[in-house]
């Protein structure tokens, strides 16, 4: 029998998993972790590891404050999140210790984007500088045209599922004034792969929908547990 076979562990709980055993704080020794508000609460801030640095930034205008971030941080893997989300300590470890330098990982963007949100994101310092930092001239959104930014530039944009994260602020809509000029932003800037995303959008206001937009009603999961049932807040 190939001896590397032999190693592959049996099937069942019992075999745990396929992954070597991580060294969580090795795996983060070289990240920090950058987080804008505007807010005296936050719950990130609350549930990072107090091992891992931490750049909390109030500048006005978020994109700002993001750049402003990875200029102050001190480590090169940038870990960019919201300030109203658990931090998964172990699940960036594992993304971070299997990343490379022109890899782009955050959370899902919603339809009909392809991108990733600022949410939560990783990159490497040299990514952001090849790609520009986040447009300052803009207070928000800037999220969508870094990602494109990169994906232009050679960088692979990998997607997570929105939900591995659990996000403890209610989803705000946009007004429709709002989201038109957001859009027509990311048009003027990226009209090749932002054209193909308004045709969607117009046709889903004149009544065309997909299959699938967003998580059904009634989906459930073990690790995304809203903050009422987790106790993590009063």
């Amino acid at each position: 029998m190939n001896e590397k076979f032999e190693s592959v562990p049996g099937p069942g709980i019992e075999a745990e998993d396929a992954h070597g055993p991580l060294d969580v704080r090795s795996a983060l020794e070289n990240v920090s972790i950058v987080i804008p508000t505007n807010r005296e609460e936050n719950f990130t801030v609350s549930s990072t590891p107090d091992w891992v640095e931490t750049v909390v930034r109030r500048d006005e205008g978020l994109n700002v404050a993001r750049n402003k971030g990875v200029e102050a941080a001190e480590n090169n893997w940038i870990v960019l999140a919201d300030d109203d989300i658990t931090f998964p300590t172990e699940l960036t470890a594992m993304l971070v210790d299997s990343m490379h330098e022109r890899q782009l990982v955050g959370l899902e963007d919603f339809w009909p984007m392809d991108w990733v949100i600022g949410r939560f994101m990783i990159f490497h310092r040299s990514l952001w500088k090849a790609a520009g930092g986040f447009d300052e001239s803009r207070p928000h959104g800037g999220d969508t045209d870094f990602a494109i930014q990169c994906d232009r530039i050679g960088a692979r944009v990998l997607r997570l599922p929105r939900k591995i994260i659990p996000h403890h602020d209610e989803m705000t809509e946009p007004t429709t004034s709002g989201h038109l000029e957001w859009l027509w932003y990311l048009l003027r800037r990226h009209p090749l792969q932002i054209a193909p995303k308004a045709g969607l959008l117009a046709l889903s206001k004149f009544g065309w929908s997909p299959t699938t937009l967003d998580y059904p009603d009634g989906w459930k999961s073990q690790v995304n547990v809203p903050p009422e049932e987790s106790g993590a807040r009063e």
